[in-house]
C-alpha cells in the first residue's frame, strides 16, 4: 500500500487472537500501525505475532483478560506512555453466554455485562483520558446485531450489547468537541470460531442461519475488519456516534413466512 492509513499510528485491539480481532490486528499492521493486542491465550498471540512479521507495521501481544479491569487500564496507559500517543482503541473482546430468560442465572447475566459493558467502559475511559488532551483518536466498540433485533436465548447478550451502543453514543458526545470519535460496529453472522460454537459445528444449522441473510452468506472476519479500519481511519474523520451493522442486510430485512407463490398466483386467477 503506497500510502498506508495508519503509518506511525498506535492502536490497541482487545481479543486479538482469533476471528474479527485477529483480522483487525493484521490489517492495521499491514497499513503501518504499531498494534498492541491482548487476549487470554498466549499461544494464540504468539501465532499472531508470527503472522504479523514482515508487514509494514509492528505487533506486541499481551496475555491479559480484559475482565481484569485494572490490568486492562494499565495496558492502555502503559502503551500510550511508551509510544507517546494512542490513536486507535478497538474494544473487541467477546463474551457470549446465551440462555433462555426463565433458565439463565444472574451470574451468567452479569458475565455478559462484565466483559461486554464494564471492561469497555474502563477501556473507553482510559483511552479518552489520553486522546482528549492530544485532541485526536478513534474508538471502535464491537457490538452485535443482537443489540438491534430480538432473538431467542439472547436476552442477556443482547441487553449488554444494547447498553454498549448507548454508552458509546454518550461517550461520542463528550469526545466530539475534542476531535475524538467513538463509533460502534454491529456484526451479524461472521465465519469465525464463535459462529461454529454457536451452531455446534453443525453445517446444516449454519446453513439455515446464513440462508436467512439477504446476501445468503456469513461475513468473513476480514470484511468486518475493513469496516473497523475505515471507522478508525481519517477517511471517517466526520463520522462519530454511529452504530454500523455489518450484516449482509439482515437487520433491515422484513421477515415474511415462506409461501408457495405459484399457488398464490393460481388463487388470484380464480377470483
Amino acid at each position: 500500500m503506497s500510502n498506508p492509513r495508519f503509518k506511525g499510528k498506535v492502536a490497541i485491539v482487545t481479543g486479538g487472537s482469533m476471528g474479527i480481532g485477529r483480522s483487525t490486528v493484521l490489517q492495521l499492521v499491514a497499513e503501518g500501525a504499531h498494534v498492541v493486542s491482548c487476549a487470554r491465550r498466549k499461544a494464540k498471540l504468539d501465532e499472531l505475532e508470527a503472522a504479523a512479521k514482515g508487514l509494514p507495521g509492528s505487533f506486541t501481544g499481551h496475555a491479559l483478560d480484559v475482565g481484569d479491569t485494572d490490568a486492562f487500564a494499565a495496558l492502555i496507559n502503559d502503551t500510550a506512555e511508551k509510544h507517546g500517543r494512542l490513536d486507535v482503541l478497538v474494544n473487541n473482546a467477546p463474551s457470549v453466554i446465551g440462555g433462555m430468560v426463565v433458565d439463565q442465572t444472574l451470574k451468567d447475566w452479569r458475565a455478559n455485562f462484565g466483559i461486554g459493558v464494564d471492561s469497555v467502559f474502563i477501556g473507553v475511559q482510559a483511552a479518552l483520558r489520553i486522546m482528549i488532551p492530544q485532541r485526536s483518536g478513534s474508538i471502535i466498540n464491537i457490538s452485535s446485531v443482537s443489540s438491534l433485533r430480538a432473538g431467542v436465548a439472547a436476552g442477556a447478550y443482547g441487553a449488554a450489547k444494547a447498553a454498549l451502543n448507548q454508552f458509546s453514543q454518550c461517550a461520542a458526545m463528550e469526545a466530539a468537541p475534542h476531535n475524538v470519535r467513538v463509533n460502534v460496529i454491529a456484526p451479524g453472522a461472521v465465519d469465525t470460531p464463535g459462529l461454529n460454537a454457536a451452531t455446534l459445528k453443525n453445517d446444516a444449522v449454519k446453513k439455515v442461519i446464513t440462508d436467512a441473510i439477504p446476501m445468503q452468506r456469513a461475513a468473513t472476519p476480514e470484511e468486518v475488519a475493513q469496516a473497523i479500519c475505515f471507522l478508525a481511519s481519517d477517511e471517517a474523520s466526520f463520522i462519530t456516534a454511529v452504530v454500523l451493522p455489518v450484516d449482509g442486510g439482515k437487520t433491515a430485512q422484513l421477515y415474511v413466512p415462506a409461501f408457495d407463490i405459484t399457488n398464490l398466483d393460481n388463487q388470484a386467477a380464480d377470483r
